[in-house]
């Protein structure tokens, strides 16, 4: 790779790794509101996008590359709270099926609506086609970043 694209990867990680301190200090306040902390509102995003299929602990502490007590913790939470079901398997009693529930998606949904005002903001500059353009190599980098987790 040319020193270029080393610096210009370099900036771009720079970047992301600032967007990504102000946004979690954003969902932080935010969430707040809504009872949610960051964790559970990863994960219920997460359960909400794969909604057709429950997932296991194990599973979830994978996606989310969390530790499996940790993702263990905000299960439970998530449970008490009634925005997630948990239902034993029915060949293995160790394991169990996390899915979100209507409530869930309610919760996870409000908080999305209370963010469009300031994506209102944030993005009133973008034409349409920048932002589409800038969701392409956001998504390419994700799904990099995705396939090469043990690196």
């Amino acid at each position: 790779m040319s020193e270029q694209k080393i610096e210009a990867a370099n900036k771009i990680f720079i970047s992301l790794g600032i967007i990504n301190q102000l946004t979690t200090t954003f969902l932080s306040k935010k969430l707040a509101e809504h009872g949610l902390n960051s964790s559970q509102f990863d994960l219920l995003t997460h359960l909400m996008r794969h909604s057709d299929k429950p997932q296991t602990v194990s599973q979830l502490a994978q996606v989310m590359q969390m530790n499996q007590p940790g993702v263990t913790k905000v299960v439970n939470k998530l449970h008490q709270m009634a925005f997630i079901d948990i239902e034993k398997d029915e060949h293995d009693g160790r394991k169990k099926w996390v899915s979100i529930n209507p409530a869930g998606l309610e919760k996870v949904q409000g908080a999305y609506q209370s963010f469009a005002p300031y994506m209102i903001k944030a993005f009133e500059d973008w034409a349409l086609e920048e932002m589409q353009s800038a969701n392409e190599k956001i998504d390419k980098l994700m799904h990099w970043l995705d396939d090469n987790r043990e690196l």
